[in-house]
């Protein structure tokens, strides 16, 4: 590993969409990572080269690769692709865009192998850094509310030509230009690390709803929108609606139910002793640059070597849930964690 903790770490990037251009843009401009070398197919040197790193046909090169520190799944697919975060960590650090697998056996495994290599599993979730976030956030840490007793989020967005729609020609193919399936449960997987943060319990309870308008809608890589309806031990109920082909659009944002009070779009709601409700705005100050902090903090991890083990079960309580989602969608069963 490189020396002095000013000294950028030495990454090797897997995947160049939009995910890894934005890392290595990002990077070229300085601070605590660069990108050396990056996993990519020879017809985009052209997109590697201005960066100064150098382009590998395999991931077995990132490995052997003395001046590489940490291996970077920018487009992470362990779903589908046989070679995994945990295959990487019999030689380097590994770095994970959310999500990090859809399975709790496999993240399990992924998580073990970093233990016995002496090596540091990690996984960057960019909407932490979301406003909505930040200020349902500010409200749920406010005691003066009471527990979160509801929660809701809805993502209705239009990615993909709705069904019938035409050009004089027949049924308009989908959108190949990005993965919808995936996209759906990045944002999936994103909102439920947000949930496990506002609500500050364990979930026990999930009952999934996949797109029954396609034949292997009991899959979660089918089909274009997905429902989690969870409990969690504390009573709270919550409810994420992930929808990619709706011509209406809708971000509802959070809204939160407390004991005595809540939030909705950038206010909170407070009840008061006499039955009145007030609400006000919610101020979520920022402190700068949000990625930025967070790209610190992945690379003190590194070089300090310590495992963060409440982030750690944050990780898999996602991969839990997602795991007992795609089981709920077989059963049409809800399904006890």
């Amino acid at each position: 590993m490189t020396d002095g903790v000013a000294s950028p770490l030495r990454v090797g990037l897997i995947g160049l969409g939009r995910p890894g251009l934005y890392l290595m843009e990002r990077f070229a401009a300085g601070g605590s990572f660069r990108v050396v070398a990056a996993l990519a197919d020879p017809i985009v040197a052209d997109v590697v080269s201005p960066f100064g790193a150098r382009m590998v046909n395999h991931p077995r090169e990132l490995l052997a690769a003395a001046d590489i520190d940490v291996v970077w799944f920018a487009e992470h697919d362990a779903f589908r692709n046989a070679f995994t975060p945990a295959d990487a960590l019999c030689e380097k650090h590994a770095i994970v865009e959310t999500l990090l697998t859809l399975s709790s056996s496999s993240a399990d495994r992924a998580f073990q192998e970093a233990t016995h290599r002496n090596r540091l599993l990690l996984v960057r979730h960019p909407r932490r850094s979301d406003p909505d976030f930040r200020q349902a956030s500010a409200v749920a840490q406010d005691r003066t509310h009471g527990a979160i007793r509801a929660a809701k989020f809805v993502s209705w967005s239009y990615g993909l030509p709705p069904r019938g729609a035409t050009r004089g020609h027949g049924p308009l193919p989908p959108d190949a230009s990005d993965d919808p399936q995936i996209t759906k449960l990045r944002f999936a997987a994103h909102a439920l690390d947000q949930l496990v943060t506002l609500v500050s319990d364990h979930p026990i309870r999930v009952f999934a709803t996949g797109d029954q308008n396609v034949p292997a809608f009991s899959d979660l890589l089918a089909g274009n929108s997905l429902t989690l309806q969870m409990t969690f031990k504390n009573g709270c109920q919550a409810e994420i609606d992930i929808r990619l082909d709706s011509p209406t659009q809708f971000q509802s944002g959070w809204l939160l139910t407390a004991d005595r009070g809540g939030y909705s779009k950038d206010r909170q709601f407070t009840l008061t002793d006499e039955g009145e409700i007030f609400d006000s705005p919610v101020s979520a100050a920022s402190d700068g640059d949000e990625d930025a902090d967070q790209f610190e903090w992945l690379a003190q991890q590194i070089r300090s070597g310590t495992r963060d083990r409440v982030e750690e079960a944050r990780v898999r309580t996602v991969v839990a849930v997602l795991d007992a989602a795609q089981r709920s969608l077989e059963s049409r069963q809800a399904i006890d964690l």
